[in-house]
């Protein structure tokens, strides 16, 4: 039966939780319509970006393609009348969080978040430029013997005494390796590493009923957000009184024009990276697996290989995975676009998801190769908002598989992988497996 495009393909969270990334979707539209006008039940229409070159030429221009004031593609339900009741309930919500009220006074219940990706120049420079000097390689260098010991505990863990057994490994295992390290860069003691689980995974839950504070609830978010200025504002009161040279402290002190941060981008600033730097790289993690038990042939291949195919292993489980679904951009002026017409005032939806298994860009795009060369995908951007972290994800998982893969003797799928119905940030949020690892000796 040959395939029926629609349009609630492309952006359904419902889709993604029961198929993970549509690319089947994606593949109709990258042959059939690169630049699609899309209009999805629940979605502000926009126009669907799904070709690797396209979406490069949109991320390098961001004087034609604005972040602001929407950044990510998000369901946008009901009427004005409805948004209006809503508006209502959040500020009774916010009741007892008098500096959040202010926050939301002066813009709208979206407005309480505005990090990098919220951003254009000029502040988006400034406030990049506040901890670009902290992900450089050189300073990041010194995090290696951390992430290795971290891993280290985290299998030995896993392996116990080398019997049998049975996990969920996105929930179990993938979820440590990045957030131990965040938190840690944070400011996070380890009995809290928990809460920064649960607010992240809230915050990135989508439609998601298992991931929602409240499952049916869509106010249950404000929540959320509330326990996130609450928490990051005692960690930034802390470090004001006592910097030390961890991230946390970067920003904490860090100065726009001579000032501290405003409160909202503050808060916010800690938010991405907390959120960036965990949910992320265990999605890729988690994917990365799956895609290896999936492909014993290319599991042996790194069993067989060198140092240098775990880096390049890397590189394919992140294209393989995009954990980053899609950003939005928004016309600045009047452009065509692969002869369409975009009006300035336009959504744009860029689907890195499509753009990495793009035909004209990689060799068989569905095949998953852990020797792949070149492997130019765009999983952490391009332009000026490339991915802060992209160097710290990618240690990270280097680092894991690294060490994971000579421990395996035995290693398989026991159940269906459970995806996340999101169509953001969006993976696998189950994954069991049965195994067996060498203890370490």
């Amino acid at each position: 039966m040959s395939y029926q495009f629609s349009d609630e393909h492309v952006i359904s969270p419902k889709i993604y939780g029961e198929n993970g990334h549509p690319l089947e979707a994606f593949a109709w539209l990258r042959s059939n319509d690169p630049v699609h006008w899309t209009e999805a039940q629940d979605f502000h229409p926009f126009w669907a970006i799904t070709k690797h070159e396209d979406i490069g030429f949109i991320e390098r221009q961001p004087e034609l393609f604005a972040s602001e004031p929407r950044p990510i593609l998000m369901p946008d339900r009901g009427s004005p009348e409805i948004r209006q009741e809503m508006m209502a309930q959040i500020f009774e919500k916010l009741r007892d969080a008098p500096k959040l009220m202010e926050v939301l006074a002066a813009s709208d219940a979206r407005g309480l978040v505005r990090s990098l990706v919220q951003m254009d120049p000029p502040d988006h420079p400034k406030y990049r430029a506040l901890v670009q000097p902290w992900f450089t390689p050189s300073n990041l260098k010194g995090l290696e013997e951390r992430l290795h010991n971290i891993t280290r505990e985290i299998l030995d863990d896993m392996a116990g005494d080398g019997s049998s057994r049975d996990l969920d490994f996105v929930q179990d295992v993938a979820v440590f390796p990045p957030l131990r390290l965040i938190a840690a860069l944070l400011g996070v003691p380890r009995e809290d590493e928990w809460r920064i689980l649960r607010l992240t995974n809230e915050l990135f839950a989508g439609d998601d009923p298992e991931m929602k504070r409240v499952g049916d609830d869509p106010l249950s978010l404000i929540d959320t957000i509330k326990d996130i200025y609450a928490y990051f504002t005692d960690i930034t009161d802390s470090r004001r009184a006592n910097p030390t040279e961890d991230l946390a402290s970067y920003i904490a002190n860090g100065k726009i024009d001579g000032e501290y941060m405003p409160y909202r981008e503050l808060v916010s600033y800690y938010t991405i990276v907390a959120t960036a730097g965990h949910e992320t790289t265990r999605t890729a993690m988690a994917g990365g697996l799956l895609a290896l038990l999936e492909n014993p042939d290319q599991m042996d291949l790194l069993r067989e290989g060198s140092t240098d195919i775990i880096k390049l292993a890397v590189e394919e489980m992140i294209r393989w995975s995009t954990p980053v679904t899609q950003f939005c951009r928004t016309a600045t002026q009047d452009v065509k676009l692969r002869g369409k017409d975009i009006r300035a005032g336009d959504n744009l939806g860029l689907f890195y998801a499509s753009a990495n298994r793009d035909e004209e860009v990689f060799d068989k795009p569905e095949t998953f190769r852990v020797d792949r060369q070149p492997n130019k995908h765009l999983a952490f951007g391009l332009g000026p908002h490339m991915c802060l972290g992209n160097i710290l994800a990618r240690m990270e998982l280097r680092i894991f598989f690294e060490q994971l893969i000579p421990r395996i003797d035995e290693m398989e799928i026991t159940g269906e992988p459970d995806h996340l119905q999101a169509s953001f940030v969006h993976g696998l949020k189950h994954l069991p497996i049965r195994y067996r690892l060498r203890p370490n000796t």
